[in-house]
């Protein structure tokens, strides 16, 4: 049974309802989580990319064009003059260079977020279990860290804990009990949050993120997986927006003909259940054909648009369950 603390009412009765109906629903179905700030409170991508910076982890190359295909030319200069921990982690932060230039340009934001695929591009020279590990360590810290806790880098000061929505972990168990499997699609690395999906009983398998080629000698290289027609290495596209839904489609539902990037022609192959936070996550939510869980920050932009207007009555829209 849902407990019904935290939740607004109304959507505490139309998960219950929900619930209650999946159960009896036969076949296949599927439910998929976002991850940063819909199951768990404040952004693990964040915590861990200061975490690895910390650890000396994140390698500085040759050319630092190698690690984005969307760095502009104000910020391959401002690094080359000196790429410090913070000044690493503030381009990533606030997609700008310290003199406010635009630190990324010409990605399609349909398909990618250039500052997310940047923390993957960084990974490289680590293998995926260096990151699972340091992962690990960074998410347990987070979690024992008091809520409120911040810390300064460079120009920013960011959230330096992280907590698990009770309230979410609690729903993904009554999903699994209606029969419904859950997924995690994130915009964040994978090796990343892996780990931290144990937390809520979900396996690595269940999980899909940003991934690396890994190289022969098992090190992850500067490259990154793509989907459908994008090929392993173009470095054009993650799981964000029109992203997760390839992942979906290809991954989850094995989408073999068709435009991954559109949504399923088979109602039958799409998410039951999907739950977001950000623009990163419309498409798959937009695809969803049951409930749409939207926890919303109060921040303008297209899903809170959609959810908040709810044409078709299935949008469930959820305050941050911790302020």
């Amino acid at each position: 049974m849902l407990t019904p603390d935290g939740w607004n009412q109304k959507n505490h009765a139309a998960l219950v309802a929900f619930l209650a109906e999946e159960k009896k629903r036969p076949g296949r179905k599927v439910a998929v989580f976002d991850w940063d700030n819909t199951v768990i409170k404040n952004d693990i991508g964040d915590a861990a990319f200061i975490g690895l910076l910390d650890r000396g982890m994140v390698a500085t190359p040759g050319d630092w064009r190698r690690t984005s295909p969307y760095l502009t030319d104000a910020a391959v200069q401002a690094l080359g003059k000196g790429a410090t921990p913070e000044l690493i982690f503030t381009i990533y932060n606030s997609m700008k260079t310290p003199d406010g230039a635009p630190a990324f340009a010409g990605h399609d934001p349909k398909m990618t977020e250039a500052a997310y695929a940047w923390l993957g591009h960084l990974l490289a020279g680590n293998t995926p279990d260096q990151i699972r590990r340091a992962s690990r360590e960074i998410f347990e810290r987070q979690l024992a860290n008091p809520v409120g806790a911040t810390r300064r880098i460079g120009n920013d000061t960011i959230a330096d804990y992280i907590r698990i929505y009770p309230q979410i972990a609690d729903l993904i168990k009554a999903l699994e009990q209606s029969g419904l499997e859950v997924w995690v699609v994130s915009a964040t690395p994978k090796y990343i949050i892996e780990v931290c999906a144990e937390k809520v009983g979900l396996p690595p398998e269940r999980v899909i993120g940003i991934e690396n080629v890994v190289g022969p000698d098992g090190k992850l290289t500067y490259d990154l997986v793509g989907c459908g027609p994008v090929r392993d290495g173009e470095n054009r596209m993650i799981t964000y927006r029109d992203g997760k839904r390839c992942w979906i489609n290809t991954v989850i539902f094995g989408m073999e003909n068709g435009d991954p990037f559109q949504p399923n022609p088979d109602p039958k192959k799409r998410p039951r259940f999907g739950a977001g936070d950000s623009d990163g996550d419309i498409s798959f939510l937009e695809d969803t054909t049951g409930l749409r869980l939207f926890i919303d920050k109060g921040r303008p932009l297209d899903a809170v648009r959609a959810a908040r207007e709810n044409r078709d009555g299935r949008w469930l829209v959820q305050e941050p369950f911790i302020r």
